[in-house]
């Protein structure tokens, strides 16, 4: 059987000849070494090879990313970012490429193994199907969590016994299930007056894009009751007990998720990689039955199954993978009415919106720790933003804001004393 061939284009001549021993080792052939864009360009026109490991810093004219966009012109050749670049912008570019992963530098060889494997294994339709930006997070990741949550302990804010049941639910099961009326947080009327108001607006939105579409001016904060709601005390409570940091709000999505729509992205299993632990808390607008693109997941016994069995890293996995690891009764589907609060860890349970024969309207805050392994929010305020909502919080809900003018540079300075 021929062996797979693999090229890789690295500017340290050093860690490319390494990485190619080891690949080697492990069956892989490499079809060549080159530290620039346009050598990569010329090898591969020679050697057409199966995957591309590239770095985006590169010596030369155009950059990995750019090389990248170059090579998809003419060729549909597997390619894997393998850099220590991972701020907003690069990330953003990178994701435009569509590549089949992205490990961030300093790695460890068994995940590299294990993202080329996976992304061979797409030649199999029933295999893991990646088609969005996978990540691979530095190893010393785990080792460096433990040491924060343990360090901070001693500040969790306290917790009532029935907040402390659900926190232990999220740990147990991955999700939380309540309502507006049940968990009565603070501005619960004013958020769903506003929510009556902005509801209809959803109606009007454009679907030639994509399959979800969203309020973009929601972001801007014109409705400042959604994100007091967002930051009600007891909630942030609990988010920062389940997560073991101090916490921040990465936005807040108002959408719409389409029916009958293309079954890609979001809409197919998958783990968030934002961080190890964070929540989301997904609101339903409407009644969600089974056929209306509920919230799906398997919870983490079966999910720790499946990414042992396909050795995943990353990436979008089919239905057909998951039902040979577990079976579709073991599927959870939160199928319930307007005003259900579902509160749940996507990086902790394969999760999906599940493919809808009707229309799903839903809003979804988003919470990490303040240092997220992998930053994919562009959610900020502006100074004019800030002003409108600043007296009405408090320093703790303010500290949980991006970009804070006051707080941000004291926030950091205090965790880092911590």
């Amino acid at each position: 059987m021929k062996s797979n061939s693999i090229l890789i284009v690295e500017g340290e001549l050093i860690v490319a000849e390494s990485l190619a021993l080891d690949l080697q080792q492990a069956g892989y052939n490499i079809a060549g070494i080159v530290d620039s864009g346009m050598k990569a360009i010329q090898k591969i026109a020679e050697t057409i090879p199966d995957l591309i490991l590239i770095d985006i810093a590169l010596s030369g004219e155009i950059d990995g990313i750019a090389t990248c966009e170059k090579i998809q012109a003419e060729y549909d050749i597997p390619i894997i970012y393998l850099t220590s670049l991972c701020d907003r912008a690069t990330l953003k570019r990178a994701r435009n490429t569509r590549p089949k992963g992205y490990i961030i530098k300093p790695y460890k060889l068994e995940d590299v193994k294990a993202t080329i494997a996976s992304v061979l294994q797409t030649q199999d339709p029933s295999k893991i199907s990646l088609q969005k930006l996978p990540f691979n997070l530095p190893s010393s990741s785990s080792r460096d969590r433990q040491l924060k949550r343990e360090q901070h302990r001693q500040f969790l804010p306290k917790l009532s016994r029935e907040d402390a049941k659900i926190v232990a639910k999220l740990q147990q099961e991955g999700v939380y299930l309540t309502s507006l009326a049940e968990f009565k947080l603070p501005h619960t009327k004013r958020f769903i007056k506003e929510m009556k108001i902005l509801h209809p607006h959803l109606y009007t939105l454009s679907t030639l894009k994509n399959w979800r579409v969203g309020i973009p001016s929601l972001r801007k904060f014109f409705y400042t009751e959604i994100l007091f709601w967002g930051l009600g005390e007891r909630l942030l409570n609990i988010v920062e007990n389940y997560i073991g940091l101090p916490v921040i709000l990465n936005g807040v999505d108002l959408r719409r998720d389409i029916a009958d729509a293309p079954i890609t992205d979001a809409r197919q299993w998958h783990l968030d990689i934002d961080d190890d632990r964070m929540i989301k808390v997904i609101v339903y607008l409407n009644n969600v039955g089974k056929t209306g693109g509920p919230y799906e997941y398997i919870p983490p016994l079966w999910t720790d199954k499946i990414i042992k069995a396909l050795s995943y890293t990353s990436g979008f996995v089919s239905d057909e993978a998951i039902a040979k690891i577990a079976p579709p009764t073991e599927w959870k589907t939160c199928a319930a009415k307007a005003g259900t609060i579902i509160i749940t860890d996507p990086h902790s349970v394969f999760h999906r919106a599940k493919p809808a024969k009707r229309n799903r309207y839903s809003i979804t805050f988003g919470y990490t720790s303040q240092f997220p392994q992998v930053s994919l929010s562009e959610f900020k305020l502006s100074p004019a933003e800030w002003q409108r909502v600043n007296p009405s919080l408090s320093k703790r809900q303010l500290a949980c804001l991006p970009n804070h003018p006051k707080f941000e540079a004291e926030v950091i300075k205090e965790l880092k004393n911590r």
